[in-house]
This record gives structure tokens, C-alpha cells and sequence, in this order.
């Protein structure tokens, strides 16, 4: 089996994009098929207002996460549902009760939350309030993870990850999905503020906080979706094989993709079956990193 645990459906063209295709059912269906994915994990977006930037905020209905959830009961049998939240919601108090929304997504087979991508610090009281409720009802929580320079949306945190730290030890019950450019340039010692925007390039000749923090903290995870997520493991192969071997068990395969055509689909699955075949990765690591972590972590697994 074959999980894609990072997919999104609907339009994220810009005005400078608008002959790339939106991502559809159809050509969702379309592109598992044709890669040999099973199921794939449906992250709502547009929860927080920095996600509303150029035609995004006039295009087409269906993107908030009440409909996209609703859509996907349909699809159950390919389709894990998460649900999606901001912390800003509910008063914008660190006191919030999500308890009714919470209900309302996991009555609806939601058995996630993400990905968050508010622009608040990460270990804002606000959000640790709301992971904290989550880890409670045993949902796990795809982060998008950024810096502190402006344009651009995700939690902010500073470089060495001390905010995304606080909230794992704050919240121990809660599994948390690390996915975005501000986690994965964290692969290698000595970023900056600006690294954490983009995707460092070049050998690891020391590593940085966010193995370090992998092995301090058993709740953290790792979603290699996107090109960060690609880059990390890449960079540098044999550091990047390395860190697959050791977090074999908190590791997952995903993609990311947000455009429906076929010149934007994702490296990640040929990569990892391209180390299978070479023997660089097991097929117990295999099948770990494609599916049985992700089953493990919504509770569907051993």
C-alpha cells in the first residue's frame, strides 16, 4: 500500500498562473492511479486569511474545509479526511474551547487537523491551547513551518526551531507533522532567518536542529512533501538516505501537489522506490515511510 499523507484539492493558481490546472477529483484520481498511491490524506486549506492572496479570494466555491469535508465522504474509500483550524478562531483567546468543531470534523471521519498554516509565532499560548486539545481527542497535527520575515503564511518560529520545541514539550500528547521550508532547511547547522523562506542547497556538514530535536522529541514527526521536503532528503543523498534509516519510524511519504497537470507532479515516490531498488532503503523502511507510519499515527495501524 501506497499513502500520500499531504494532498489538497481546488484552485491555487496566482495571476501569474493561470494556464497551470486546478487540482480536481478527477485528476486527483487520476495521478494516484497512474503513481500506484492507494490513499491519499486531504489537508483543507484556506482556513487563515494569509491564504487569501491574488484571484484566490474570487475563485470558484469548495474551498473552505466545511465543503471539502463534506466532499470527501464520498470518497472514503481512497480519501482520509483531516480537519483544519486556526487559532485566531473561537474568540482569538488562548482559552478556546474547539471542543464543537473538533466533534463536528471527526464525526465527518476526520483523523487529523492541518495543515495549520496561521502567521502567528508557534508556540503562541493561542496555539498551543488548540494543539493541546487536539493531541487530547489523539489527532495529529500537519504544520506549515516558516520564519519570521513577512510574506508568506505558517507558523513563524526563529532559526534552531526553540518555538516548535516548547510546543512538543508543552503538549507531549499531541503528534505534530513538521512540513514547510522553515522545518527542512533545519536539516543542516547554521541557517538564518532568510534560510528558513527558502530551500538551502549544498552538502550537510553538520546537522542542524531538526534531528537533533527528532531524537529529543518521540512526538515529532516528519512530512516530506513539496520541494522542501524533497530538497532535505536530496541536498545531500547520503546524509538525507541516513536520516530516512534512522527516522524510519516517524517519517512519511507525501506530495504536496497543487496543480492538477502533469508537469507538476512530485519527485518524492521515485526517489524513495529508485533507493529501494538500489538498496540504500529496506522494504521494511519502505513501507514504513509509504504507509505504515501514517496508519500507526491516525490509528489505523500497529
Amino acid at each position: 500500500m501506497i499513502i500520500d499523507f499531504h494532498i489538497h484539492i481546488g484552485d491555487f493558481r496566482s495571476l501569474t498562473e493561470t494556464k497551470l490546472q486546478p487540482v480536481t477529483w478527477e485528476n486527483l484520481f487520476q495521478r494516484m492511479d497512474d503513481e500506484g498511491i492507494d490513499k491519499a490524506v486531504l489537508l483543507p486549506v484556506f482556513v487563515s486569511s494569509e491564504n487569501y492572496i491574488g484571484p484566490r479570494f474570487i475563485t470558484e466555491g469548495g474551498m473552505d474545509a466545511r465543503t471539502q469535508v463534506l466532499e470527501a465522504q464520498q470518497y472514503l474509500d481512497r480519501i482520509i479526511p483531516f480537519g483544519n483550524l486556526d487559532c485566531r478562531w473561537l474568540g482569538n483567546s488562548d482559552k478556546a474551547d474547539y471542543s464543537p468543531l473538533l466533534d463536528w470534523f471527526q464525526e465527518h471521519n476526520c483523523v487529523g487537523i492541518g495543515e495549520v498554516t496561521s502567521n502567528v509565532p508557534i508556540d503562541d499560548p493561542r496555539n498551543i491551547n488548540m494543539f493541546r486539545q487536539c493531541g487530547d481527542r489523539g489527532l495529529p497535527v500537519t504544520i506549515h513551518n516558516v520564519g519570521y520575515l513577512p510574506g508568506t503564511y505558517g507558523l513563524q518560529d526563529f532559526p534552531g526551531m526553540p518555538g516548535l520545541a516548547k510546543l512538543l514539550e508543552t503538549c507531549p500528547q499531541t503528534n505534530v507533522l513538521g512540513h514547510g521550508q522553515g522545518f527542512w532547511a533545519e536539516m543542516g547547522a547554521g541557517i538564518s532567518m532568510e534560510d528558513k523562506m527558502r530551500y538551502p542547497k549544498g552538502p550537510i556538514t553538520e546537522e542542524g536542529a531538526l534531528p537533533k530535536l527528532m531524537r529529543r522529541c518521540p512526538n515529532l514527526y516528519g512530512d516530506l512533501s513539496a520541494g522542501s521536503g524533497h530538497n532535505a532528503i536530496t541536498r545531500d543523498p547520503e546524509y538525507g538516505i541516513r536520516f530516512i534509516n534512522e527516522f524510519q519510524d516517524r517519517l512519511l511519504f507525501a506530495t504536496d501537489v497543487c496543480f492538477g497537470g502533469l508537469d507538476s507532479r512530485m519527485p518524492h515516490l521515485n526517489t524513495l522506490r529508485g533507493w529501494l531498488s538500489e538498496g540504500k532503503i529496506s522494504q521494511t523502511v519502505f513501507d514504513k515511510v509509504t504507509h505504515k507510519n501514517g496508519l500507526r499515527l491516525i490509528g489505523q495501524g500497529e
